[in-house]
């Protein structure tokens, strides 16, 4: 009951800031998915519909806002609790307002520390060094949280960033913060930062970040985790990641493109054995990407997640076609690659942060998206 009331309650909501926004903007899917479960030798079918809507602020003025509603899994009004299903709908609520001297931004959104799209030891704020994600979703990290941050232009190109997050369980000495320095050094933009957190035991997260242009762009990035107490300088080595990338663009005649782009993940003191290799300590990880795209309204993709010790991995190619303005058919066809035990298998459990374990599918998702 608690849930349905819930469910209501931000349906109203829904109703009420598309007759009081400025722009809203609305994007809508229906996607049916037909999928193989080898672990258990079943075939299902799913339809999914999902609805986003964003409002935010004009974009002119010294105060600017945005929210963001966004519908749930459907699995998680079976198996989350009210607060989860809560956490996934508002996705972003925050408002930014301009100093003279800072900026300050405060509420539920996303701050970008660190390069990369999928592995980025930088993001010490969220974490983005696990392959719990999904291949068909436009942006792979889109996890938010409450914070308040200001931020201090130092130059052009330079700032400095303090932020406050807070208590995971209302205890008050449990909140986290840390700062972070983002400049140029000629062409290279450098930046270096400091976390604090709880996470069952207070964190300490220092890292660094790198980015330039040699013809393609590239990134590379290093964190810690040190504990405060316990076996610190083991659980320190253990937690040492390594992120980078490199990306182009090629364009081609009569307006094609193609983009490439290719990212990697080690931990040094993982566990190198080939066999047993596990999402927590996996040594080493490549992400390579490619996207194709014929003409403005037509784009194909592949992405792969590969795990090049067991060899095993997750790929997924997708279409999107533009058909209309705003209105685009779309295609993904999804597959793990691997023997049992392996990091990537027919015969594996994925955890899912809210759901739990699930059973690795083949499947083949076919929908459509409209933005209005």
């Amino acid at each position: 009951m608690v849930r349905k009331s819930l469910l209501l309650s931000l349906f109203l909501i829904i109703a009420l800031s598309l007759t009081a926004a400025e722009n809203p903007v609305v994007e809508m899917q229906l996607l049916s998915a037909f999928s193989y479960t080898p672990n258990t030798s079943q075939w299902n079918e799913t339809m999914a519909p999902s609805l986003s809507l964003s409002i935010s602020s004009g974009r002119s003025g010294d105060v600017r806002g945005e929210v963001v509603l966004k519908t749930p899994d459907l699995m998680l009004f079976t198996t989350a609790s009210a607060s989860d299903i809560y956490e996934e709908i508002l996705h972003k609520a925050y408002f930014k307002v301009r100093f003279p001297s800072v900026r300050l931004t405060a509420g539920k959104t996303r701050l970008s520390w660190g390069d990369g799209i999928l592995f980025n030891a930088g993001d010490v704020l969220y974490g983005s060094n696990d392959t719990s994600v999904t291949l068909t979703q436009s942006e792979l990290r889109n996890e938010t949280g409450l914070l308040v941050s200001l931020n201090y232009p130092l130059g052009f190109f330079s700032f400095a960033e303090a932020v406050v997050l807070p208590s995971p369980d209302n205890t008050i000495e449990h909140m986290g913060g840390g700062a972070r320095l983002y400049t140029t050094v000629q062409e290279t933009k450098v930046e270096a930062g400091y976390l604090t957190s709880y996470e069952s035991e207070r964190l300490h997260k220092p890292y660094i970040s790198l980015q330039g242009n040699i013809g393609p762009d590239w990134y590379l990035s290093s964190s810690l985790a040190i504990p405060q107490s316990g076996a610190i300088g083991e659980e320190t080595l253990d937690s040492w990641v390594i992120t980078g990338g490199l990306f182009h663009i090629q364009y081609l005649e009569n307006d094609k493109n193609v983009s490439l782009r290719m990212e990697f993940l080690t931990r040094p003191a993982g566990n190198w054995e080939a066999e047993s290799q596990d999402d927590k300590d996996c040594p080493l990880l490549l992400y390579p990407e490619v996207v194709y795209t014929p003409s403005s309204s037509l784009s194909w993709s592949l992405r792969t997640i590969i795990s090049p010790l067991d060899l095993s991995f997750n790929a997924t190619l997708g279409v999107n076609w533009a058909v209309l303005e705003g209105f685009s058919l779309l295609g993904f066809l999804s597959a793990p690659v691997g023997e049992k035990g392996d990091l990537f298998s027919w015969n594996n459990q994925v955890i899912h942060p809210t759901i739990g374990p699930i059973d690795e599918r083949i499947s083949l998702t076919i929908g459509a998206s409209w933005i209005f």
